[in-house]
């Protein structure tokens, strides 16, 4: 992860933005900020992890099975959303993506299945179209 942030902020940031004139902020800096959070988060990980061994510890643990299914599922419905989002409707990508989530961690309550996405989106809604004057998609 620290050379992907290194190569990240060297190679790819650089080479794949524009600048952003004289009078706004360059749209390298978000880009740029998330890189050096994760080259110093790698590097810090990078740092205990050589510590433990030095000390003769274990590396890591082993990830549970149940981990990797919840990591799959989260793939699978983020996946589904993006192509909801591009194909159908952002209300029900966002939709699809919170109430699938919300189903997969556990919740029953009918109220809150139902009122949790609608507040979200009606939200969203009022925010961008609303407040903002500007249309999501």
């Amino acid at each position: 992860m620290a050379l992907f942030g290194l190569l990240m902020l060297f190679v790819l940031i650089p080479t794949q933005t524009s600048s952003g004139g004289d009078a706004s902020i360059s749209p390298a800096l978000l880009p740029q900020i998330c890189a050096v959070g994760i080259t110093g988060l790698a590097m810090l990980l990078t740092a205990r992890a050589a510590g433990r061994l030095s000390r003769g510890l274990a590396a890591g643990q082993v990830v549970p099975n149940a981990e990797w299914l919840a990591s799959a599922v989260v793939i699978v419905v983020v996946s589904a959303a993006i192509a909801l989002f591009k194909f159908v409707n952002p209300a029900v990508a966002a939709g699809l993506l919170i109430l699938s989530l919300m189903l997969f961690m556990g919740e029953r309550r009918i109220w809150l299945l139902v009122c949790i996405p609608a507040v979200l989106l009606v939200g969203a809604w009022f925010l961008f179209y609303r407040v903002l004057g500007t249309a999501i998609a």
